[in-house]
């Protein structure tokens, strides 16, 4: 300090610039903040079910609306209050019919499949079977089975769809 009781002017500039650069250091931290949001959001797969199918055709659809790939990580099966760690071809053919000569077409999904953005994936295709229609409809749109898929996006987000009804949720890591 000079003899009139104010700091020199050496000592304010050092403090200015110390501030300075205190607030140039937050900017940076706040527009890498943005750029990695930006970055996980250009990346982002979001997984939804879908009915499809008119007259006595029926189509379960999984869609990737998303803009990056959905890396399959689990998939279960919630039905009559269990919890079956299989997918859903699996499902149907030992759970709900085991001895049903039903035919129909499926597309299998398990752990490290990778559903590219904007792929639709048919995962049963009934064709001319009014019956078999009514019943897939009513297990998986009405929820009386509920298939549960865990998804990971390619930063490593994991996300969870649980049936038709809900939107996917991101998982805490």
């Amino acid at each position: 300090m000079n003899t009139s009781g104010f700091p020199n002017s050496d000592r304010l500039f050092g403090i200015a610039a110390f501030l300075i650069s205190l607030g140039t250091f937050s900017v940076y931290i706040y527009e890498a903040r943005l750029l990695q949001k930006q970055q996980y959001a250009s990346a982002l797969p979001y997984l939804e079910l879908w009915n499809s199918g008119s007259g006595a055709d029926y189509k379960l659809l999984l869609v990737n609306n998303g803009i990056g790939p959905a890396f399959i990580q689990e998939v279960k099966i919630h039905y009559a209050g269990k919890v079956y760690a299989m997918d859903h071809n699996t499902f149907f053919r030992k759970v709900i019919a085991p001895n049903d000569p039903i035919r129909y077409t499926s597309t299998n999904l398990s752990p490290g499949r990778v559903i590219p953005a904007g792929q639709t994936m048919e995962l049963f295709s009934v064709a001319n079977a009014p019956e078999v229609r009514n019943k897939l409809r009513r297990w998986f749109e009405d929820e009386q089975a509920q298939i549960e898929i865990v998804y990971a996006s390619v930063y490593g987000e994991k996300w969870q769809l649980k049936g038709m009804q809900d939107p996917p949720r991101k998982l805490d890591d």
